[in-house]
């Protein structure tokens, strides 16, 4: 057999295999957390798997496709997408469910074409130098300091996660300053470790995760605390294995991990606790609670009139709204589960179109995060997917809108776009040795 189709049939396989640890991971965590009705039932079992075999078909379009920023995008909301199909069929909610299961498909596939195969060329305008870039990110780094220290005025303490949750909300600060940070956590910061660690300048890199620890005493937030964590793992992964196989395996292994922490403890209680924070933290937050967030969003746009986009805040100034408090805050009061954000099939889909147009909603987002695929198009994939670590989270939890803005991803697609293509180890070498290029031919990255 050859090499391609050897690597074919890998990623065909860990796909596959996905697909099954996902659901597998709903059931259990279904089981542990009942208040997030993710339950599951011995009725509906068997739709819930043809479904499931159904959403498979589209495994081809990750096969064909080239890794890309998209692909991280792509790949990520598809395993949440599918999730929610899944959900969907033990949900206790009374909404339109076969109704649901059918935009979701549809608003997947409209999303995927884009994010997948849609790479615009684009000509550099703005060339920098290696130098520049270097002096470029230190000046960032300095003035992620400043927003630190500026944050640092208004309050900080040091607790767990528990305590966070209770006390994040008590610390107020200004709009400004609120940007400066979801830029400085979500764009800056892990690009600046990506940057400097697939230099193998290890001290640049390691002032990046401090500066991101730091950020914890701040902003009390889970994701800050473990973002280091996270970030080290994907370059790891990304170093030892293709891009395709490297993002699926960084799924793949702490929801399995996950799960056999919680399964092997069942009967132990001394260890029980912990496997069920790590249960928590990782199967359900990181994995269930995107999906879930669709079957609540389901089930409150029914009852409820969509927003019309009016969460966007230009566009609620413009032509006002039908909630006088954020989304959000609507659904905790609602399903008393926190602030219930949701991604940009709840919150661009859903909620602000509903079922029938979400497909189209959809599928403007999914141009719009096509960008990424021409701004970073001659980048090496560990970059992209390092640098984009905690903006997947985003994607995930949030409206397009907030990640585009409020968590970065635009700023991140603006470094991106002024990286030197020689600004990996491998890139220097290979300029030191071609010479520098005088011009920016895109092409997308493999």
């Amino acid at each position: 057999m050859n090499e391609p189709r050897r690597a074919t049939i890998v990623i065909a396989a860990l796909l596959a295999l996905y697909l099954l640890v996902n659901c597998l991971s709903l059931a259990s965590v279904g089981y542990a957390f009942p208040n997030h009705h993710i339950g599951i039932d011995s009725t509906h079992a068997f739709n819930a798997i043809v479904a499931t075999l159904f959403a498979a078909s589209l495994i081809p379009l990750f096969i064909l496709a080239r890794f890309s920023f998209g692909y991280l995008a792509g790949f990520n909301l598809y395993g949440m997408v599918v999730g929610f199909i899944w959900i969907s069929y033990f949900s206790d909610f009374s909404y339109d469910r076969p109704q649901a299961r059918i935009s979701a498909s549809v608003s997947l596939i409209m999303f995927l074409l884009p994010v997948l195969f849609v790479s615009i060329p684009l000509k550099k305008t703005i060339l920098l130098s290696l130098q520049a870039m270097d002096r470029l990110l230190v000046v960032l780094l300095a003035v992620v300091l400043l927003v630190l220290v500026w944050n640092a005025s208004y309050g900080l303490t040091l607790v767990g996660t528990q305590q966070g949750a209770e006390l994040r909300n008590s610390f107020v600060r200004p709009a400004i300053l609120k940007y400066a940070t979801g830029i400085a956590i979500g764009a800056v910061l892990p690009f600046a470790f990506a940057y400097y660690a697939l230099q193998r300048r290890y001290y640049m890199a390691g002032i990046g995760i401090l500066l991101m620890l730091l950020f914890y005493p701040v902003v009390l937030t889970k994701t800050v605390l473990f973002a280091p964590a996270w970030l080290v793992f994907l370059y790891f992964m990304f170093r030892l294995f293709e891009p395709k196989v490297a993002l699926i395996l960084s799924l793949l292994v702490p929801i399995i991990a996950g799960l056999l922490l919680y399964a092997a403890t069942l009967n132990y209680a001394p260890a029980q606790a912990a496997a069920t924070y790590v249960l928590e933290v990782v199967n359900l937050r990181m994995f269930a609670i995107p999906s879930n967030a669709m079957d609540h969003y389901s089930d409150f746009f029914t009852a409820n009139p969509v927003t019309r986009f009016c969460q966007i805040s230009f566009v609620r100034i413009a032509g006002g709204c039908p909630y006088p408090i954020e989304l959000g805050t609507a659904f905790a009061d609602r399903y008393h589960l926190g602030n219930f954000n949701a991604s940009l099939f709840a919150t661009e889909g859903i909620a602000s179109v509903g079922p029938v147009w979400a497909p189209v909603s959809v599928f403007v987002c999914g141009l719009l995060l096509a960008a990424g695929n021409s701004v970073s198009a001659r980048l090496p994939a560990p970059l992209i997917a390092v640098s984009s670590g905690l903006g997947m989270q985003a994607l995930l939890n949030v409206p397009l809108s907030t990640t585009l803005l409020s968590n970065g991803l635009l700023v991140l697609f603006l470094l991106w776009y002024i990286t030197p293509e020689e600004s990996t180890e491998s890139g220097r070498q290979e300029h030191r040795v071609r010479g520098p290029k005088t011009a920016c031919s895109v092409a997308s990255d493999g």
